[in-house]
């Protein structure tokens, strides 16, 4: 019997409450991440939210905050892009707090209701609060994502507003309520001995991972901007490139029209004899000090989207200067493209950034560039061989993965970032054969 109850109260007060409120987190993260999230992630975050509830329950200091601070730690060491999910179920929860300080200060007492009628009038309550909430949020940041740029000024003012605001109001608020004593003490002991202890780490949480949620912006900012002067500097050394090679050609082309003179001469005075001494000594190497090395990129003459050609000339100039072997196909016309130009330079330019540096440990370093027009879709493939191990396919897109060292890995998540958000005309295919990574990017004709 004794078991029994204990079977039923653990049900009502611990299992049931955060299952329903954990529902509440999966509809919230569905509803403000449509887009992005799967069905693996959604049953992931349920999880975790299902976790979270079952340590908010105990209504404990120092099992909630340690309980937060190792769920947090260790879902970003695993998955940086889960912080919006993590943000998302901790608001939720604090939800879920206040309605519980609302309910008791309203006159109500929690102890006349049965727990589990309790939770689901609760949820009943929450639901339309939190769809409406994550609706008007999802609205607003959709309005103010076409034209609202960060920076980092923006980002730091952001971070110490977040930080100052709530402190500022939680403190003012629990001193003007406990200093003039506007509720009795019942209610006192109320907030000090079940809101606070629960209401505490959640906004402390809460206040420490939108700060790394905003440090990861400002550093992804940041990398961006880095980026994007790298781009434009590349576009100068082609056009450069371009100059010095017409340049160049006008030079032989001059040379070339001088040489043809003398020639005449030794030809009307059948003159073999100093045709054939002439032609060897000033002729044959006439182009020994014309700088060939360059000469790849005539097969880059079928691409017609002038920022793709400058962006793959002058990879493939930097990987000839690593002495990597080079190999490019194209044999049509590439006449148009169906993805924003500097989209598609950025997505370029590192994949062929990871290839030059992976293919550059290799003994015998190989990039192999193709692209080709396939079933109303144009394909971009990338190909280079590695040395090592074979890298984790699984891995390589999540924030933060990177086979060369900390910091590093923000160029493909980043790819699979625009990617996912901008082009649902575009994906990613990569795989490995033998020593080759091979990446294909298929972009379909709009």
């Amino acid at each position: 019997m004794i078991f029994e109850s204990s079977i039923i109260v653990i049900l009502s007060s611990l299992i049931i409450p955060s299952i329903l409120i954990s529902i509440l987190c999966c509809i919230s993260i569905y509803i403000l991440n449509k887009e992005l999230i799967r069905k693996k992630e959604i049953r992931k975050c349920f999880f975790i939210s299902f976790i979270i509830g079952i340590f908010i329950s105990t209504g404990s200091y120092s099992i909630i905050l340690p309980a937060f601070c190792i769920i947090t730690i260790f879902q970003l060491k695993n998955n940086r892009s889960n912080i919006k999910a993590l943000l998302i179920i901790y608001v939720v929860y604090l939800f879920h707090t206040l309605y519980i300080l609302v309910y008791a200060f309203s006159g109500k007492s929690l102890y006349n209701i049965p727990p589990p009628r309790y939770s689901f009038l609760e949820f009943i309550i929450l639901l339309p609060v939190v769809i409406l909430s994550c609706l008007i949020i999802k609205s607003t940041v959709k309005r103010k994502k076409g034209y609202n740029e960060h920076t980092a000024d923006k980002l730091r003012f952001r971070i110490i507003l977040i930080i100052s605001l709530p402190l500022t109001l939680m403190i003012f608020g629990l001193w003007y309520i406990l200093s003039y004593h506007i509720i009795d003490k019942g209610k006192v002991d109320f907030i000090v001995g079940n809101f606070i202890p629960v209401a505490l780490p959640l906004v402390v949480i809460i206040l420490i991972t939108i700060i790394v949620y905003n440090y990861d912006k400002s550093l992804e900012y940041s990398v961006n901007l880095k980026r994007e002067i790298e781009e434009k500097k590349e576009i100068m050394e082609y056009s450069n490139m371009i100059e010095e090679m017409y340049g160049e050609t006008r030079r032989f082309k001059h040379d070339y029209m001088n040489m043809l003179t003398p020639l005449k001469e030794y030809i009307d005075k059948a003159d073999i004899e100093g045709l054939r001494e002439f032609f060897y000594d000033n002729i044959i190497d006439m182009d020994k000090d014309i700088n060939w090395s360059n000469s790849n990129i005539d097969k880059l003459k079928y691409i017609k989207v002038d920022g793709l050609k400058a962006i793959l000339s002058t990879k493939l100039i930097k990987a000839a200067g690593l002495n990597i072997d080079i190999k490019v196909e194209i044999i049509e016309d590439i006449k148009n493209i169906a993805m924003n130009i500097m989209d598609l330079c950025r997505i370029i330019g590192i994949l062929l950034d990871n290839a030059i540096e992976a293919a550059q440990k290799s003994e015998y370093p190989k990039l192999y560039v193709c692209l080709v027009n396939k079933d109303n879709y144009v394909t971009i493939v990338i190909e280079n061989n590695f040395f090592g191990q074979k890298p984790k396919i699984y891995k390589i897109y999540e924030e933060g993965y990177s086979t060369n060292g900390k910091r590093r890995g923000l160029g493909l998540y980043s790819v699979k970032q625009i990617l996912d958000k901008k082009y649902h005309n575009a994906f990613l295919n990569t795989s490995i054969e033998g020593k080759m990574f091979v990446q294909e990017l298929w972009i379909k004709y709009i």
